[in-house]
């Protein structure tokens, strides 16, 4: 394998793909990149069996060829080495990568691309596309809802419910529910899959703010992402999603519409008292909102926000970080809790905004 590409080219690429290495794994092969090299295109893979990557660029090739390259030292390498072009040759007699960028030689030790594990290929025909910032907007909203407790692998996804033009995403752990609609273009396939969280994280990372589209492949057991000369692939989470739908209210006792930064700002500050899980109290009376927190032995916070309305006297406790998370989901400048009780779920949505909420279960505590 010989070839010359840039280096910044090339760092861009492999800053990708570093992010489908493995780290946990004992698999030393899964530790590596495999560089691809073939009618001037430099192909490369990255994979740790759940989730793979794949990207491409044009190369000027002397001789193609492969070898798998460690992840983290190419990586550091590059970041090193001058804005220049790189010279790589392979020698596969020594399994040795050599490098030349300016006056810098490398050898680096290579594993041969035999033992690199087979990538996934997607022979279905259920193809979407959607707006890539409008889907990267769309996790953001809701990812923090998933669950990180590998206990319950159905819970560490989120589901993906496709109808007609419409692609519905839902994310829980149990405590809160997050839900987000957006358009999509699909050919009136209706699917209804459990995607990992993580892969949605990484295509957040990967996804330039200047990608207008994304594409969707849809195998049997397998997701694709695709943009530019980028793919991401991950395995899909087998099991049934929580029937969320009943935990959604039909109606509510109290609804509150506020200024998102002013009850966001009157939390956070609530917050900085609330240790070892002490919650977040909200009190309605009158045409006061007090939110409070308090912490034996750290000491307590309170501060009222005056609203239009008379309220009913109800007092109603959340996890912080939890509630943080709901508030800082709504994108509009107004938000909307609607409360049916101490002991009963919010809701967190923007006036109007049919495509997102957030539910959150409250805390019980003494009076």
């Amino acid at each position: 394998m010989q070839f010359e590409c840039t280096r910044n080219d090339l760092l861009d690429l492999v800053q990708v793909v570093q992010k489908a290495v493995s780290t946990r794994s004992t698999l030393p092969i899964l530790t590596g990149i495999l560089f691809n090299v073939e009618n001037n295109r430099l192909i490369l893979n990255s994979t740790d069996l759940e989730m793979s990557i794949k990207c491409e660029c044009d190369v000027k090739a002397q001789i193609p060829g492969s070898a798998v390259v460690p992840a983290r030292l190419i990586g550091d390498v590059l970041r090193n080495l001058p804005n220049a072009v790189i010279k790589f040759n392979s020698d596969t007699s020594n399994n040795v990568l050599k490098l030349e960028c300016d006056k810098a030689k490398f050898n680096i030790k290579i594993l041969p691309p035999e033992d690199f594990p087979k990538l996934p290929e997607l022979s279905s025909e259920k193809f979407y596309t959607v707006d890539a910032q409008a889907f990267i907007s769309a996790v953001k909203q809701i990812i923090k809802a998933v669950s990180r407790d590998e206990t319950r692998p159905i819970l560490t996804g989120i589901l993906f419910n496709i109808t007609k033009d419409r692609l519905k995403m839902v994310a829980t752990d149990s405590y809160r529910l997050a839900i987000k609609e957006i358009e999509i273009k699909s050919t009136d396939e209706n699917i209804k899959i459990v995607l990992p969280a993580r892969a949605l994280d990484e295509i957040i990372k990967i996804v330039p703010q200047d990608e207008k589209e994304l594409v969707i492949t849809v195998a049997e057991n397998q997701i694709a992402f695709s943009f530019g000369e980028t793919t991401l692939i991950s395995r899909l989470i087998e099991g049934e999603f929580p029937k969320y739908q009943q935990l959604l209210p039909e109606s509510y006792q109290l609804q509150l519409q506020l200024d998102r930064e002013t009850l966001t700002g009157a939390v956070k500050r609530a917050s900085l008292v609330a240790l070892n899980n002490s919650p977040i109290k909200i009190n309605t009376a009158g045409n006061k909102i007090k939110i409070s927190a308090q912490t034996a032995d750290v000491g307590e916070a309170a501060e009222e926000l005056d609203v239009k309305e008379e309220l009913e006297q109800m007092t109603i406790a959340f996890n912080a970080q939890y509630l943080l998370d709901g508030l800082g989901s709504v994108n509009e400048e107004e938000l909307v809790l609607e409360i049916i009780g101490p002991l009963n779920p919010t809701l967190i949505r923007a006036p109007g905004e049919e495509d997102f909420l957030y539910l959150i279960m409250p805390v019980r505590v003494g009076a």
